[in-house]
């Protein structure tokens, strides 16, 4: 244990020091203090710039980027945030759940064929057929970003990489849905035939979806009847009527 003394002489000697600090300190804020800034700006100050010197900034702040210049149509499509380390938490907001506690379990994991985000999306499907699961099957629905734009006579393109865990063949619907009533508004793509065999492994799948309608809150649906186990991964859809064929939005440029 150490212990401290002072002597009388030596706080009054501290005292005083803290007196004549703070007096200085607080005399640059009187009204008499005049403080001079002076600045050249001759024509000869300055560093010359070269013609070709040219420079753009831009700064992600409020989905300007991602949900805005990005035609990137799905919101989340592959972060699913947290769960780097063990015990960490995951997220997978704003993606939703289709189907209850009985019919699907939806969580992450760290089993992603990318290796510098190895979280992944994890579906296990606890009915099997239409006996068991809802007509339009159990899975997971993306809202995007305040909804989905999707406008009637344009095609969107899909991808998406799978991986499946099952005793037999498992059929995968993708379809965009409206906020009303959930009308299903595309041509549906069915990758049918899924099989252990095939997507054992993470496989990268794509498709195009044709919009029959407008809806400008739309949502994106990965849905199955057979039970299984599957993790989706990097799923992304994008319009193919992009500005000047790179991935930005025509109505935001």
């Amino acid at each position: 244990m150490v212990s401290y003394s002072y002597s009388s002489s030596n706080l009054l000697s501290s005292f005083v020091l803290c007196v004549v600090l703070v007096a200085n300190a607080f005399q640059c804020f009187t009204s008499d203090a005049t403080s001079t800034l002076m600045v050249d700006g001759s024509p000869n100050s300055g560093r010359p710039i070269p013609n070709t010197f040219l420079g753009a900034f831009f700064e992600e702040i409020n989905h300007a980027g991602a949900g805005g210049l990005w035609a990137e149509l799905v919101s989340n499509r592959g972060r699913f945030e947290g769960g780097r380390g063990s015990g960490s938490p995951s997220s997978i907001y704003p993606w939703r759940v289709i189907g209850n506690e009985s019919l699907i379990s939806v969580s992450t994991d760290q089993t992603s064929c990318f290796e510098r985000n190895k979280i992944a999306l994890r579906m296990e499907v606890l009915c099997n057929g239409p006996k068991s699961c809802p007509p339009a099957g159990v899975g997971v629905s993306n809202p995007g970003y305040w909804g989905m734009n999707i406008e009637k006579g344009k095609k969107y393109k899909l991808v998406m990489y799978v991986k499946v865990k099952a005793s037999g063949p498992v059929d995968l619907q993708v379809s965009l849905t409206g906020s009303v009533h959930r009308v299903n508004m595309v041509s549906i793509i069915s990758f049918s035939a899924m099989t252990d065999n095939n997507f054992s492994k993470w496989t990268k799948v794509e498709g195009i979806l044709e919009s029959k309608a407008t809806n400008h809150n739309s949502n994106l649906q990965i849905t199955t009847t057979t039970r299984a186990i599957l993790w989706l991964d990097q799923v992304s859809l994008m319009p193919l009527d992009t500005y000047k064929v790179v991935a930005l939005l025509k109505d935001t440029i």
